[in-house]
Formats: C-alpha cells, structure tokens, sequence
C-alpha cells in the first residue's frame, strides 16, 4: 500500500477579514472556563449549575432501526412498519455517547463537542475530501446561523464591503448581509446551470473601484438545488467558477442545504424511471448487521455516485472555501443545527464571533446527534448517509411526480421549466409576453412583465394557491432597480405527492383563465 499523500496546508487568507473579525481577542473567561472543565482540575472559578439541581435525569428517542437503512428507502419508517431503535441519555450513568450532565450544562469550548464534530469531519472527508490538511467543523445554530457568521467574517459594518451572489437568490441570505452588516450585494447572471462564469469573470475583470467602490472579495453561491431556480451546475462549471475564486482571490461561500438531496435526471417513461432508480440504489452495498462493520470506502463510493455532484470544497486546494451545511433539509428544521467547513484559521475566528454572540449550540442537540453518528449507539456515519440516501431517494420521486402533474395540468405554451436535479424547488417560467396586456419596453420605459406577473400571483392567491413570485428573489445593481424582467413564481414539489398534484391542478386552470383560453 502506497502512502497517504500529504495534503498542503490552506493558504494565509486573513487579508479578507473585517477590521472587527481582524481585531478580535479570545475570551480569558472562556479558556479559563474550559480549563477548569478538564479532568483533574477543582474549579473554584465558574457559576456552573449543580447537575443534580437540573430537573431531568434521562431522555429516551425512537430513532429509525440500522437495519432498515438499506436501498429499499425509509418506506418501513414513513408508514410505522418499523418500530424502530432507541437512543437514551443518562445523567452520571453509563448509556449514551454523552453524558446528559455534559448536555444539559453550558458548552465548556468554544466549539461544542468533538463526540460531535469528529464524525461530522468523517462524513465531510468520505463525501467531499477537502484537498487540503486543515479543514475544521464548527458547529452552528442551523444554516442562517452560518451566513450571519460568515458575512461577519468578512464585512465592515461601514457600507464599504461588496459581495456577488447569482442574481436571484434567497432572499433572507441577502436581507442578513444588508440589514445587518451592510453589505452591497452585486449580481452575477445565470443559466440552466446556475452562475455563469463569463459574467463572474466580466464583473471582477471590469470593476471600476473609483465608481463602484472596493473590489469585491466574498462570492455568496448556493451551487447545488439552487434556491429559488433549482439549477445544478456540471462539472465543469463548477471547476470553472472555483479556478476563477483563485484568479480573482475570491473567498467562496458555498451555502448549499440542498447538496444532499441531488437527483438523477428526470425520466418520464415510468417503467423506465423506476428501473434506472432500483439500478443505482442497487449499487448501495448491503446494510450489514452492525454500524462498526460497515465498510465506509464501498459505501460512500456508491452514496457519492448517485447523482456525481461534487462541490467547491472537494475542489479546494487553497482553503478558500467556507461551506455551509445544515440538518434542517436532511433531518429536522426545528433541532437548529448545522456547520461550517473551512480552514482552521478562518476557524479560529468563528469561535471568537461565537463567544459574544449565540456561544456553541444547544448542547442537549449536540448530545442527541452525536449519539446518532455513533456506531456503539447509534447508527454511526455510514447510517448517517444510508438515512439521507433514502430521504434522497424520497425527494426524487417528488420530483417526478411534480414534474408529471405539470405536464399533465399546465399548458406548456405559457408555463415553462428546468428539470431540476437537486434541492425542493422549480422555477417556473410563464410567458408573459403572450398575454393579450403585455407591452414591451420602449426606449426608458420598462415592459409591463413584472406587474403581469404579480397579477398572476395574484390570481393564484385568490384560488388558495400560494406560489412565491420572483421579485422576491432578485438582486439589482445599483442603477438597474425595476428593469429586471422577472416572470418567473418559485415552487416547491417537497410537500406531499397528493397535495402537489392538487395544487398544480389548480395552477394549470389559473393560468388558462389568465392567459384567457380557458375552455
């Protein structure tokens, strides 16, 4: 057996951060207070609450059965068949991975617990292999946690600091950035398959600083499943805009909740369909009997194959990516949990925001997720990815489904999309210009296609449809505000199969009445 090849440490990138990050010291009180949390120490020093006072003594979850992790998807779950595992925490006993007296107590680390984050790091290296040797987990509270951090990262607060984004993008991302760091955000164009690198390149390549203020060096992205259009660049695309990141010296923040839930493309044979879906799940190895005897090359091999998406950080040989990941889409919104993967000094600087801001996360979360990546209690990091191989799986037929009720109920002259292969969401396109009202732009004077198209989400609204309309979605450059054409509706096919042909039932006959040929 040949050697591991050592990979190079991240480059020194601190040229990007805000004064305030720049400016930051570690807290004496918290080292002070995780010192005294180590073995062998009497702590006179901290206000921990006594563990006997707290007025809970053990926690009891029914969690999915390993067994039932296999290739044939989460049916047994989803319809109660399987009765399950359970996971338990116990104050001062043997049982779970974590103490309940450690999680129900104040963090004692700037990063929570490495029962934690050690095996968060394993499903980042079996999934991504970051290409360089530093790559560090900090833990965050769910995904908006992780953008507020990042942009505070690298944002003064004085109105000077400029950042790219795809031109539409989600929304509550850039209300962060602007409301509360005060960022000037700058569109980058899109295609089918998200940024377009020519438009990156152009926008970098051109900046004039004397009109437009200092050069940007953060691109926002959410490469994979895009939110709101769904796009999923290919390789090449994504090799291009990473080589441009070093070109241009950009930090890449890659938020991207929904790399987990990529897809095959679109089949609308469903005999064909279902056996190209029991062939790549066929590929799965079988679930052996014990999380310990799982074999982690094999499986990820065949996890990571399924759709072939491979993101910035596995390209990242610089340490220039900052990926953000997050629990809500593959597990549960409500738990608040997610992380960050990025180079340890970059690290170094989240836990100094962490610490006079939201400190780590709930540490009785912690305990929890950490017992389901062990393999002594739960179902360690194979199962991990066998449960959101299965979630996947789920997600795909969705789309499918919704990708049938469109063609079945929408008139394909007016309504238009992309067959997504990632994320929950479509992004419709309904042909505004064929509307008996539509006027075209003359000279300054803009189309009418916007106010057409809040008309028709109008219209929806008022059959009980809620669709989310594209205004809401898009980010202008200073001096283009209001010229941007946007006759587009976001919508999502991760509701349940019924509902959403339900709904797509009632958006076919809307935009027939609209577009007035209703029959």
């Amino acid at each position: 057996m040949s050697p591991a090849a050592i990979l190079p440490h991240s480059l020194d990138l601190s040229k990007h951060y805000s004064h305030l990050t720049a400016s930051r010291s570690a807290s004496q009180v918290k080292a002070l207070g995780f010192l005294a949390s180590q073995p062998g120490y009497i702590s006179l020093a901290g206000g921990k609450p006594q563990p006997n006072l707290f007025p809970l003594s053990s926690a009891k979850f029914t969690v999915p059965s390993f067994g039932q992790l296999g290739s044939e998807g989460l049916e047994g779950w989803k319809s109660g068949e399987d009765e399950g595992m359970s996971l338990e925490l116990f104050k001062g006993k043997e049982g779970g991975v974590v103490d309940l007296e450690r999680g129900l107590q104040y963090a004692g680390g700037p990063n929570g617990f490495s029962e934690l984050t050690k095996p968060l790091m394993e499903v980042m290296k079996l999934v991504h292999n970051p290409p360089y040797a530093d790559a560090t987990v900090v833990l965050t509270l769910g995904a908006s946690d992780g953008i507020s951090k990042t942009f505070q990262l690298f944002a003064n607060h004085d109105g000077t600091t400029n950042v790219l984004a795809e031109r539409c993008t989600f929304g509550s991302a850039i209300n962060t950035g602007r409301q509360a760091f005060n960022i000037k955000f700058w569109p980058i164009e899109m295609d089918g398959e998200g940024l377009l690198p020519e438009s990156l390149d152009s926008v970098m390549t051109n900046w004039d600083v004397s009109k437009q203020g200092q050069k940007p060096g953060l691109l926002y992205t959410i490469p994979c499943g895009q939110n709101p259009t769904g796009s999923v660049p290919s390789d090449q695309r994504y090799q291009e805009i990473y080589e441009l990141g070093q070109k241009h010296d950009l930090i890449i923040m890659e938020d991207d909740p929904y790399y987990w839930l990529q897809y095959q493309p679109y089949v609308a044979d469903l005999d064909e369909r279902a056996k190209l879906l029991d062939e790549a799940l066929g590929k799965l190895p079988p679930t052996p009997s014990h999380p310990s005897e799982e074999d982690l090359g094999l499986l990820a091999e065949a996890f990571n194959g399924f759709a072939g998406v491979r993101s910035h950080l596995s390209r990242d040989v610089d340490g220039r990516v900052v990926r953000l990941d997050t629990f809500s889409k593959i597990f549960a919104p409500g738990l608040r949990m997610g992380w960050i993967v990025c180079n340890e000094k970059f690290a170094e600087r989240i836990y100094r925001i962490a610490e006079t801001s939201t400190q780590p996360p709930s540490c009785l979360t912690q305990s929890l997720l950490a017992s389901y990546l062990s393999p002594d209690h739960g179902w360690g990091t194979g199962g991990f990815l066998r449960w959101i191989s299965g979630v996947r799986t789920d997600y795909q037929k969705k789309r499918d489904s919704f990708l049938d009720s469109l063609a079945k109920f929408a008139p394909e002259e007016y309504v238009s999309t992309t067959h997504t292969r990632g994320g929950m969401f479509f992004w419709l396109k309904f042909a505004i210009e064929k509307h008996p009202r539509y006027t075209p732009a003359t000279g300054s004077a803009p189309s009418n296609v916007n106010a057409l198209t809040l008309e028709l989400f109008q219209a929806f609204l008022d059959e009980k449809l809620v669709l989310y309309p594209g205004s809401g979605f898009s980010i202008e450059a200073p001096g283009e505000e209001g010229k941007w054409e946007l006759p587009y509706h976001r919508c999502t096919f991760a509701g349940n199969i019924e509902g959403t042909e339900k709904g797509l039932e009632v958006l076919g006959k809307v935009v027939k009445v609209f577009f007035e040929v209703a029959k």
